[in-house]
């Protein structure tokens, strides 16, 4: 993820609340493309979410 990628990943993630800075992003995300760690994130909060779902019900 190039620094620019950072803004874009951290602008789509706040847009749904999960806030995070430019060197988390890129600690987390250095080795792979916006699309991949897009893909990613929103994997593990959909994997929480449904966590939480059957934790609630």
């Amino acid at each position: 993820m190039t620094l620019n990628e950072s803004i874009i990943f951290i602008e789509e993630m706040e847009e749904i609340g999960d806030i995070w800075t430019q060197e988390q992003a890129i600690r987390v995300y250095e080795h792979q493309s916006l699309q991949e760690a897009l893909n990613d994130r929103r994997s593990s909060l959909a994997e929480f979410a449904n966590i939480i779902e059957r934790v609630l019900n």
